[in-house]
């Protein structure tokens, strides 16, 4: 059992104030390359949610899984839970208490 926290965040920089982070706690499966441009989040097909589940080896839950989508390709997550926040922390603070 995992405990495994994620945190992927767009830092503020020249132009932009806040900092754009998805928070994800209880991360099972992630497949995503190092680095991402022009990320948004949506839900997942079935296909993704079957496709998971036969990776995974148990039925995975659409309500636990997020997919990144950068360009063309997408990317899931299987976790117990996503948060969106704005913020203006400091690239290195981490929203983990």
């Amino acid at each position: 059992m995992s405990h495994g926290s994620l945190l992927i965040r767009s830092p503020k920089g020249p132009g932009i104030e806040q900092n754009i982070d998805l928070i994800c706690v209880g991360v099972e499966y992630l497949a995503a390359p190092r680095h991402l441009r022009g990320l948004y989040v949506e839900e997942p097909t079935p296909e993704e949610i079957q496709g998971l589940s036969q990776l995974l080896g148990k039925e995975v839950q659409s309500s636990n899984v997020r997919v990144m989508v950068s360009g063309d390709r997408r990317f899931p997550i299987v976790a117990a839970s996503f948060r969106i926040s704005e913020n203006n922390n400091d690239i290195f603070d981490s929203p983990f208490v």
